[in-house]
This record gives C-alpha cells, sequence and structure tokens, in this order.
C-alpha cells in the first residue's frame, strides 16, 4: 500500500510539474520582432516549436504541385536549415564544381571494368594452360581463407541484417579487424598480384579500372561553403557569399557536413557558421560587416557537427576548441564560445564541455531565466567528459557558468548517447537517451535524475496489407531499437521520435512509460496510395546530376543510418523529414497514437531522386523546406 502511495505521490507530482510548465509565458529567449519569422535553426526561440493563428500547411506534393508556392534549383546540396525574415530567406551550401555527370562516369566504369575482366580472364586462361606452377599455388592459397571468411560474414548478425548499400563497408570494417579477414585480404591480394606482373597491359588496365572505381564512389570537398540570399516571396537568388573554412569537409556526409548550421538572421543582418571552421556576418544587402576563421578540432571525429544555430540577444553560440594557449581546458575537446553578433569578439567559453553531435537549446528556467543546455559523450571516440549534461546560464553573475551538472552512473559506452540528441528541456525535466533501450528524464532545477524508463516495450500500430489498416500488437519487446536520438522533440509529457532501421514514428510518456509506435508509408506511388514494408532508395545526385555525397548511406531507404534533420511543430502538427523527402505530419495530441495521428505524408521530390537531412521553417504563413537538389516554398495562401 505504502508503495502504491508513492507511486501515485510521484504521478502527481510530476503531472502536476508538466502541467504548469505548459502554462504560456513570455519567453526570454525569443528573439526580438520575430513572430511569425523563422530566424535560426530552431527558429524565434530555438524550441523547434511555434504556435500561430496563420492557416498551417500539412498536405502538399512536389511531384505534382499540390500546394507548392514556388521551387528553386540549388546549384549544389547542403545541409543547413533555412532562417527566413520577411521578404529574405538565407541557407548554405556546398560550393558548384564542373566534376562530371554521374552518368557520364558509370559509363567510362563500365568501359574500363570490361576492359579489365576481358583481360584479367584471358591471362587467368593463359596461366592456367600453360600450368603455371606459382600460378596454382596462390589459387589453392586463397579457397581456405575465403571459405573461413564467408563463414564469418554468415555468422555476423550486424552484417546480415543491414542493409545491401551498407554491408560493403561493414564487411570492409570487418576484414581490417578480424583475424581471418585480415588473412583472406592477404592471400587474395597475393592471388591477384601473382596474375597482373605476369601480364604488362592487365596492369595498365587494373589502374584504370581501380581509378574508375573511385570516381564511381562519387565525393567531393571544401573547406568553404556559400551562403545564399533569396527572395521568400518569389524563390529568386538575391545573392552568394562565400563563406570561408580552414578544414577540407566531405560534401553531403550522412551525419552532418560543413553546411549542418542554420543561417541567423535578426532582421538587421544574417551571420553564417562554416563547420569546417569559419563564421561571417552580412548585412541583408550582402555586405560583409564581419568575418572569422577558427580550427575544428580534430580530436573528436568527425569534426563536422551536428550542432547547430544559436542567437540569444546580443550572442552567437557555437562550439569549438579552446582557444590557442588556453591551458584551463582540454586542447581537442570542445566548448560553448559565446560571440558578439555586432562584432565578432568572443565574450566567454564554458568549462564544460559538450560534443560536437550535441544540439543545443536554448530555454527558461523554472525562475524566468534563460539558460542552454549542452550534452557530452558517444561514439567514435568523442573525447569531452564527463559524460551528461549541463544547463548553462545565460544572464547576471550565471552567464556562461554551469547552474548544474548531471553524469549518468552507467558508462559512456550506454549512457553517453543521448548527447547526440537535440537537447529537449523545459523549466521541470530534460530529455536523454541511452542507447537504444532507455530514456531519462533530468529535474532541470536540481540536476538530479527523476526517473528513466525503457523504450523497447511498445504498443506497435502495425499496417496490414491485407486489410489496408493498422493493427495494434500489444507489449511488444524489441531487440536493438534504435531511435533516432537527434529526430526528436518533446510536448508536455511525451517524447516523439523516429526509429531507426524500421519505419515507425514513437510516442513515449514520461510518466507512465508507455510506448506506442505507428508504423508509416515508405513511399507513394503515382497514384497517391502508399507503398508499405518495401525498402526505397535515392540516387544521392546533386541537381547537376554530380554525384557529391560520397557516404553510400545517405542513398538508403530514408529510415537509414545518417543525422536526420529535427523535426518541426506547429501548433499541434509535428513535421517528421525522413531522408528520401517524405514528411510525416502527426498530431501531438492525439488520444491514441494510431492511424487517427496521421494527418498526411507528403513528398519533397520525384521517387528515388530525393534526398535531405534537414528540418522545416514556418514563417510568413508558408513552410520552407529543401533537399539536395532544391529549395521549396510551401502553402498557397
Amino acid at each position: 500500500m505504502k508503495v502504491l502511495f508513492k507511486l501515485l505521490s510521484s504521478y502527481l507530482l510530476i503531472s502536476l510539474v508538466l502541467l504548469s510548465c505548459n502554462t504560456p509565458q513570455k519567453s526570454s529567449v525569443l528573439i526580438a520582432g520575430s513572430q511569425n519569422q523563422w530566424p535560426m535553426s530552431g527558429g524565434p526561440d530555438g524550441s523547434w516549436k511555434v504556435k500561430t493563428d496563420l492557416k498551417v500547411p500539412t498536405k502538399w506534393s512536389v511531384r505534382t504541385g499540390e500546394n507548392i508556392k514556388w521551387k528553386t534549383t540549388l546549384p549544389e546540396g547542403g545541409q543547413s536549415g533555412i532562417a527566413v525574415w520577411r521578404d529574405k530567406l538565407f541557407l548554405t551550401i556546398n560550393p558548384p564544381n564542373n566534376d562530371a555527370k554521374y552518368s557520364d562516369v558509370l559509363s567510362q566504369f563500365n568501359t574500363a571494368k570490361a576492359a579489365y575482366n576481358l583481360l584479367l580472364n584471358s591471362e587467368i586462361e593463359r596461366l592456367t594452360k600453360k600450368g603455371d606452377a606459382g600460378f596454382y599455388a596462390v589459387k589453392k592459397a586463397l579457397i581456405l581463407p575465403e571459405k573461413e571468411w564467408n563463414a564469418v560474414l554468415e555468422k555476423n548478425k550486424h552484417y546480415q541484417e543491414a542493409s545491401a548499400i551498407e554491408k560493403p563497408a561493414i564487411a570492409q570494417n570487418m576484414m581490417r579487424k578480424d583475424k581471418k579477414g585480415k588473412a583472406y585480404s592477404k592471400a587474395l591480394e597475393s592471388y591477384k598480384s601473382y596474375i597482373h606482373k605476369k601480364s604488362n597491359p592487365l596492369n595498365v588496365a587494373y589502374k584504370s579500372y581501380q581509378k574508375a572505381i573511385q570516381a564511381k564512389k562519387g565525393g567531393a570537398s571544401s573547406a568553404d561553403i556559400i551562403l545564399m540570399c533569396l527572395n521568400s516571396n518569389s524563390g529568386d537568388i538575391l545573392w552568394s557569399k562565400t563563406i570561408k573554412g580552414t578544414v577540407s569537409s566531405q560534401y553531403n556526409y550522412g551525419f552532418s557536413d560543413a553546411t549542418t548550421p542554420c543561417p541567423i538572421t535578426d532582421g538587421k543582418n544574417v551571420w553564417a557558421i562554416n563547420a569546417s571552421g569559419g563564421m561571417a556576418c552580412y548585412s541583408l544587402e550582402g555586405d560583409l560587416v564581419w568575418e572569422r576563421t577558427w580550427k575544428p578540432s580534430m580530436g573528436g571525429k568527425p569534426f563536422n557537427k551536428q550542432f547547430d544555430s544559436v542567437l540569444f540577444e546580443d550572442l552567437i553560440l557555437n562550439t569549438e576548441p579552446p582557444v590557442e594557449g588556453d591551458t584551463t581546458r582540454h586542447a581537442n575537446w570542445n566548448y560553448l564560445h559565446a560571440f558578439n553578433k555586432n562584432t565578432g569578439a568572443r565574450i566567454w567559453v564554458t568549462k564544460e564541455a559538450l560534443t560536437h553531435y550535441n544540439t543545443p537549446i536554448l530555454g527558461e528556467t523554472k525562475d524566468g531565466k534563460p539558460a542552454v543546455l549542452i550534452g557530452r559523450g558517444g561514439p567514435h571516440g568523442v573525447p569531452e567528459r564527463p559524460v551528461g549534461l549541463s544547463l548553462i546560464g545565460l544572464s547576471g553573475e550565471n552567464e556562461g557558468q554551469a547552474l548544474w551538472n548531471w553524469e549518468p552512473k552507467e558508462p559512456n559506452e550506454f549512457s553517453g548517447w543521448g548527447a547526440l540528441s537535440t537537447q529537449h528541456w523545459d523549466a521541470h525535466k530534460a530529455s536523454w537517451f541511452y542507447k537504444g533501450d532507455d530514456h531519462a528524464i533530468i529535474n532541470t532545477v536540481s540536476g538530479a535524475l527523476i526517473s528513466k524508463k525503457p523504450l523497447n516495450v511498445v504498443n506497435q500500430f502495425n499496417f496490414d496489407v491485407s486489410t489496408g489498416k493498422h493493427h495494434l500488437s500489444k507489449n511488444v519487446s524489441l531487440n536493438h531499437h534504435q531511435n533516432q536520438r537527434h529526430c526528436n522533440i518533446s510536448e508536455g509529457e511525451n517524447l516523439f521520435y523516429m526509429v531507426r532501421y524500421s519505419p515507425f514514428i514513437a510516442r513515449h510518456n514520461v510518466i507512465t512509460g508507455i510506448n506506442e509506435h505507428i508504423e508509416m508509408p515508405q513511399e507513394i506511388n503515382e497514384d497517391g496510395s502508399f507503398v508499405w514494408r518495401k525498402d526505397q532508395k535515392n540516387d544521392g545526385l546533386n541537381a547537376k546530376g554530380q554525384l557529391h555525397a560520397l557516404d553510400a548511406r545517405t542513398r538508403g531507404d530514408g529510415f537509414q543510418k545518417c543525422f536526420l534533420g529535427s523535426p518541426t511543430m506547429i501548433n499541434n502538427y509535428i513535421y517528421f523529414t525522413n531522408a528520401i523527402g517524405l514528411v510525416y505530419v502527426v498530431d501531438a495530441n492525439a488520444k491514441t497514437f494510431d492511424a487517427s495521428a496521421i494527418v498526411a505524408v507528403n513528398d519533397l521530390g520525384k521517387k528515388g531522386e530525393t534526398w535531405s537531412v534537414n528540418s522545416l521553417s514556418f514563417a510568413n504563413g508558408h513552410i520552407y523546406h529543401r533537399t539536395m537538389k532544391e529549395i521549396i516554398c510551401i502553402g498557397n495562401n
């Protein structure tokens, strides 16, 4: 009885807290004059959430032109959000170049491959007829290593469950580490080398073939990015400026690239951040006000970041390593730096570090003071410690100082994945994801853990193709549940996010712990009907037909392994965008998260030819979105 009373008391306490934080208040982090504008990545107050009395577009199609006001072809791809202020619109792209169209690259590859294979088979036939002892020796030495390596791949669950796009990279990585993989690689190299050294024409053809293989992979890189200004009413390009960087960056990497940070505007100037190490301020007419460069930390790779732009009053917040000569901070760690927006001068640097995968969010504390939440931890050797959260004050004596720090008890391998999140919080609670299975809420007054609940036992609404309806399966236990931590948003006591590798959107009640997953269609047919449970692909090409997206994972099924853009919430509608350019609109207020919660499924371009890891913006009564190929204005009003 005592246990039941304590549980009920805790539930009522947290419920009252959540209800109190839903009471509308004037926000101290709102950018002045930004109502119905989109001045930075997360909108007027950086939360990715807005309330409006304007008509909000929920249904459209770029393929058919339905509810599309205009669209403008982009000279190159990019990943930034879209900042809008009245008749001006800003975004960043990678620098265009004159690389060949991918169709020409493929043609050259096929020619080189055919020429090489013809000579290779001819040489193998010649050596076989000759009875070459050396050839038979290397051929025999290859049999057992190849057999053993194939057995390793057959037994590896991660490899077998991966998509066809991911398998080559996984196998290559395994081969470098696995003893039998190394043995097979060595034997294969000996076999090829012996054949090649017996024929000079074959050797020449092999070099041409290898060059064609590299070209076929695609890719481009640059240290610089391009800031573009468009007319928000027509889509006409008004001006473009180069934002210098210091370290060359791969275009359109699936985990963010140099163009990731959204431009910022206050209606007077515009600021652009180049994640490869640059920042600049321009007037709205394109006149340079100031610029600076910096060198990204290579301690936690990749150096390009999921971190997005933050503007608070006269401060621009950015993640960078310490300034040169700073002996109080770790040289290879990243910290939150505040710069004067008018001069570019550095004002303060936090003592607490954050990873560059982390996207801080502005907000207000319980007593109405502005603050920003940052996190540390994650995969691939990110060095910043301790794993966990810090709430950084933005006013008075607490400006740039930690109000509290929270550190999970579990090791980084399990707990640090929360730092990959868009760091949503409110005056009473903060969100933190564990690797796959659990989610925690942290008290944002004290920095103490409130509760931790599992995410992998779910009420799953699966689509039945035979009946054409969703059907409920209760208490489904998911193994290796993968949540898109960066593609999440909180509203009241509910947390919403996309599921990785499976076409579901999830709703998690942080109080009751109830998880609801609803299956989403994976494509739209020409007649408007949906495609269910069939993996999709996209070509990864830019508008000029060039393959500058080297990372093959960008060409997956939409729910693949990449950093999708943060969802945007307009009134009670949440807009999720997947990698093949489908935008799912769901009703956050739905009583049950079933088919009734699906408001619309929209497209951003042609089937198989669209890629996006971007967040949409809402301004001037329109939705603005982008893909690798174009920028789009949605809403004909």
